[in-house]
């Protein structure tokens, strides 16, 4: 799977930009706020209609400015493909999606060429809320099975309706309905969750030998769920669970005026020697894990499609010591299109002779001389 082209319009600081990328390796270069990290931000919300920065769609359209769209160019195993959006920030927020010049379904669109971004940010993996957690493991569950993603929506609307009926009165029998739909919705996702954790284990622990270095401590993955939750593999025994323990907690939700379990708390267990990784790794040890939980979901799916996908690191250079830069880039050079981009081009260059450099000036991309100087 190749990222072709990006054209890119009132997207930040980009303005009318188009870029074009190269089967290998892409180094993207440019001193601070040239737009480096927004050109791959461009890609990110191009393939995979979300940031890696920031959930709010007005911070990336261009100051003053009422939307942005993206175009761009992918090839992969259903050959060429023409992607197109664009974004209108309202309110209400409207979204336009285009395969080929056709209008596209979400699911559709998503699954075409899935996008990694590796950025610093990822840290927050593995030391910050359980949020970031759960989106990574179900981002996974729906590249292993597009109609993940209505399971997830399935879950977050009937949570929200739930909720609405506790905290607006809603009659004991209204609820009981509400808890029946809810219990359906939480035990599908966290089977498939369940499932994602088991398929992002094996991928992990290969990974993660790739990245580590030998003082680093052994690390094991699992999911966190309430104590009492059946952990059979089968859908109906954990939804039974689900609708006995949401009857028994009606009360106190009513007066909590939400429901306070459920999917939407648990979390990806991430541990090192007995303890929660986060209480013992040193800062280095976790940024490489973090890496190591992302390259994990870009080997398993593709082996999954039997493509190798995209990725892209921001400032691939930073804040990592020589070793584990080197031994970044060996994990990650193979047949896949890299993105990467860096402030300091003499010291990323010599690691990849062969890469397109692109040189970003003022939002503007245009081919570098390679020279790094």
């Amino acid at each position: 799977m190749l990222i072709r082209a990006l054209t890119a319009r009132s997207f930040r600081n980009l303005g009318e930009t188009t870029a074009r990328f190269a089967a290998g390796v892409n180094l993207i270069v440019g001193g601070n706020g040239e737009g480096k990290t927004n050109l791959l931000e461009a890609v990110s919300v191009l393939a995979n209609l979300r940031s890696f920065r920031s959930a709010r769609w007005s911070a990336v359209a261009r100051h003053d400015h009422t939307g942005f769209a993206l175009a761009g160019e992918v090839e992969g195993g259903l050959g060429s493909v023409r992607l197109e959006q664009a974004v209108e920030l309202g309110p209400p927020l409207r979204r336009r999606l285009l395969i080929n010049g056709a209008p596209a379904a979400v699911e559709r669109y998503l699954s075409l060429c899935p996008v990694t971004a590796m950025t610093a940010a990822d840290g927050e993996l593995v030391v910050g809320p359980p949020a970031a957690r759960r989106a990574l493991l179900d981002r996974l569950t729906f590249l292993m099975a597009p109609s993940a993603l209505e399971t997830i929506r399935c879950f977050q609307r009937t949570l929200r309706q739930r909720n609405a009926g506790l905290a607006g009165g809603s009659s004991e029998r209204e609820l009981d309905a509400w808890d029946d739909g809810l219990a359906r919705a939480a035990a599908a996702l966290v089977v498939r969750r369940r499932r994602g954790l088991a398929a992002l284990t094996g991928a992990f622990q290969e990974a993660y030998g790739a990245l580590r270095g030998a003082a680093f401590p052994a690390i094991e993955l699992g999911y966190r769920a309430e104590p009492w939750l059946s952990e059979s593999e089968s859908t109906p025994e954990v939804e039974e669970s689900y609708r006995k323990r949401y009857n028994e907690a009606r009360v106190r939700d009513r007066r909590a005026g939400h429901t306070q379990e459920g999917p939407h708390r648990h979390d990806l267990r991430i541990v090192a020697e007995d303890r929660p990784a986060r209480e013992v790794l040193s800062s280095g040890q976790i940024k490489v894990v973090a890496a190591a939980l992302r390259l994990a979901t870009v080997i398993h799916v593709e082996r999954e499609r039997g493509e190798p996908l995209p990725v892209m690191v921001d400032d691939v250079d930073a804040e990592l010591d020589r070793e584990v830069f080197a031994r970044l880039t060996r994990a990650l050079s193979s047949e896949r299109q890299l993105l990467l981009t860096s402030a300091h081009p003499e010291l990323v260059a010599p690691a990849f002779p062969e890469a397109l450099v692109l040189e970003m000036e003022r939002g503007s991309c245009r081919p570098g001389d390679g020279s790094g100087d």
